[in-house]
């Protein structure tokens, strides 16, 4: 119920923001469709209003029908010349600025019969060309004096830059809100999915020696054996499932540790050799009992690290244990050391299932475990490698994998070198 309600709120919490970047971007088409038709309804103005104040001018008049009368081939020079262009652009200048408009403009006078004329009477309405009759200027019909705005685009972009780029950079804090929702939303559903296995196998770990104790408990105080043999057998038997009820409790605490990153370390110079030797001799056992081999390769000639010995054999331990957990037939185990003149390498590999690309992304979160298909065996909590890129990360060093399904998994450390090593 708890999950659906959730994801209620994520649906909807969606649905705001998608309505919100609609709604922005509507708002920006508007706004500039509407400084569109501000800028057209005000040079239109202003080109009545220049036209109105030239009309009453009836010697500039007449200089232009002169103008424009006398010689078409020369027209530019002629207006030029007799200080017309400079008159009408002036009039036009102080009407465009009492519009706050003053993009560059281009002026010609056509014949409203030629080519050209006809060509731009077409690109009216895309308000890049405005065009005004000469017939009251100048008393003669057929000739338009075109205004051409060439930087149009250019003056909006001006006009509504602070508000475009405003609500661009709005537009991308909504987009980055929404994908860190999103990505939190999976965090936190990979987590619940990931703690919720995590109590499901704390139950099934607890629920076996405590069944056992139960049993051999009652079967003492019932004293249904009398002879000292059973007793002696119930008696190991409780004191064996209670060292894994001890050993289940420690993983718990060390669980909890992870939890709220309460780790100390008491760091001292250590040679690597001796810590992978004590390691590996934990398992020699279990490992020869499969009909399998630990390979131990010391191609390191400086091994000496600066570390805690208790936390860095857990890192080894935690790695051989899970290649043995995860070997369906006898493990092969190899482990290797390299250096160079600053750090040094533990490769641990292993011939087992191997992880999946689509996993190893996790491999590493806390409470994290790759689904084993058919490998029952493989039991546990989720935190050892967590706890292995913790520790290694906090002794300057990192942690890489290399792994395919069915063909094995490596795992690489790499820590600094004792600082008296390096100068050597």
């Amino acid at each position: 119920m708890k999950n659906v309600i959730q994801k209620y709120i994520l649906a909807f919490t969606l649905v705001i923001i998608f309505a919100l970047l609609a709604a922005q971007v509507r708002w920006i088409v508007y706004s500039i469709n509407f400084q569109e038709k501000v800028f057209q309804k005000s040079v239109t103005l202003a080109l009545n209003q220049t036209f109105s104040n030239l009309q009453a001018n009836k010697p500039f008049c007449s200089k232009m029908r002169e103008c424009v009368t006398c010689d078409s081939v020369r027209l530019e020079a002629h207006l030029t010349s007799a200080g017309v262009w400079e008159k009408i652009h002036h009039a036009i200048d102080e009407e465009l600025k009492s519009y706050d408009i003053y993009p560059e403009y281009d002026l010609v006078i056509l014949e409203t019969d030629s080519e050209k004329f006809r060509a731009i009477e077409k690109e009216l309405d895309n308000g890049l060309y405005y065009t005004k009759s000469l017939g009251n200027l100048i008393g003669e019909a057929g000739y338009e004096l075109v205004v051409e705005f060439p930087s149009r685009t250019k003056f909006f972009l001006e006009k509504t830059g602070l508000m475009f780029l405003s609500s661009v950079v709005l537009i991308f804090l909504l987009i980055l809100a929404l994908s860190y929702l999103l990505r939190l939303y999976k965090k936190e559903l990979r987590i619940a999915e990931h703690t919720k296995e995590l109590l499901n196998n704390v139950s099934h770990e607890f629920k076996t020696p405590l069944s056992s104790i139960a049993l051999a408990s009652n079967m003492i105080r019932k004293k249904r054996y009398a002879n000292e043999d059973k007793l002696g057998s119930y008696a190991e038997l409780i004191s064996k499932e209670n060292r894994k009820l001890q050993l289940l409790v420690e993983s718990l605490l060390h669980l909890a540790a992870i939890e709220r990153d309460e780790f100390y370390y008491t760091k001292e110079p250590l040679n690597i050799h001796e810590i992978i030797k004590d390691s590996v001799s934990t398992f020699e056992m279990i490992v020869q009992d499969r009909n399998g081999n630990i390979i131990v390769t010391e191609n390191a000639t400086k091994s000496m690290i600066y570390a805690d010995k208790l936390h860095m054999t857990n890192v080894l331990v935690n790695l051989i244990s899970n290649s043995i957990k995860y070997s369906k037939n006898a493990p092969e185990i190899g482990i290797r050391t390299v250096n160079n003149d600053e750090s040094l390498w533990i490769s641990v590999s292993d011939n087992g299932i191997g992880i999946p690309p689509k996993y190893q992304k996790y491999i590493f979160d806390k409470y994290y475990r790759v689904p084993t298909g058919d490998v029952h065996n493989a039991k546990g909590f989720g935190i050892g490698l967590a706890y292995v890129k913790r520790v290694v990360e906090a002794h300057n060093g990192s942690i890489t994998l290399e792994s395919a399904e069915n063909r094995g998994t490596v795992f690489t450390i790499s820590l600094p070198l004792l600082t008296e090593q390096k100068n050597d």
